[in-house]
């Protein structure tokens, strides 16, 4: 399985977005022109929960409209785990709609040292992927 690339700025967007929606569950999108994420758009947890994240069509649907506009690709799906471990919980299992992209989680649960690891999640299977960092 492909690791996932993806720029340390945008690793620490990701963990900033946590920290902020913190005790809540953070949620957003991940694109890039190849195979490199290099963009993340920001979403809201229309849920406002600790524990499931859920975006707002409307703010999807113009999402890949300017998507396929600028000619990027939709990568992968983020969340945060406010106070569990960076791994798929049954719900993100279930709600998995979009199984080619790479769905990366972070975790506070150690607030002093948060982890993100990504997954391929496709009918109810899940499987672990490299992260790899690049410039």
């Amino acid at each position: 399985m492909k690791p996932v690339l993806i720029s340390k700025e945008i690793l620490e967007a990701m963990v900033q977005h946590a920290r902020e929606e913190a005790p809540l569950e953070c949620c957003g999108l991940l694109t890039g022109a190849g195979e490199q994420i290099t963009h993340l758009t920001r979403m809201n947890n229309v849920l406002r929960s600790d524990r499931r994240y859920s975006m707002d069509p409307k703010s999807l649907f113009s999402f890949f409209k300017h998507l396929r506009s600028v000619r990027l690709k939709h990568l992968g799906i983020y969340h945060s785990h406010p106070s569990s471990e960076a791994y798929p919980s049954r719900i993100d299992v279930d709600e998995c709609y979009y199984p080619e992209c790479a769905y990366l989680i972070v975790s506070l649960k150690d607030t002093q040292s948060p982890s993100v690891r990504a997954f391929s999640i496709s009918d109810q299977s899940v499987a672990e992927r490299d992260l790899q960092i690049v410039d």
